[in-house]
């Protein structure tokens, strides 16, 4: 797993892992997090159950997604490599990109 919170307090760090300074990741994390709030809202299908509820997932913050999302863009992981630095399956990564590449 990437040590979000080392991530956030080293600027250089940041710049190299994900391209922006933890300014400009906090300034676009909150414009993102809006945006994907949206995505789901108009992309949602029928259901019973309320936003939120059901199983949480394995991408928990909107921060994380982007940090996700950042990273595969600057450093173009295979889905593999990816997985194991998020903790996820590949085949969860390709769906994640899928989902967050519209949002970004």
């Amino acid at each position: 797993m990437i040590n979000k919170e080392r991530l956030l307090r080293d600027n250089r760090l940041c710049k190299a892992i994900i391209g922006l300074s933890v300014e400009e990741l906090k300034n676009l994390a909150a414009e993102f997090s809006v945006c994907y709030l949206i995505y789901r809202k108009k992309n949602r299908k029928d259901h019973e159950r309320q936003m939120g509820a059901g199983q949480k997932g394995f991408i928990p913050t909107p921060l994380d997604k982007l940090l996700f999302i950042l990273l595969y863009l600057k450093c173009y992981p295979t889905y593999d490599l990816q997985g194991l630095l998020f903790g996820l399956d590949r085949t969860r990564v390709c769906r994640w990109v899928k989902i967050l590449l519209p949002v970004l």
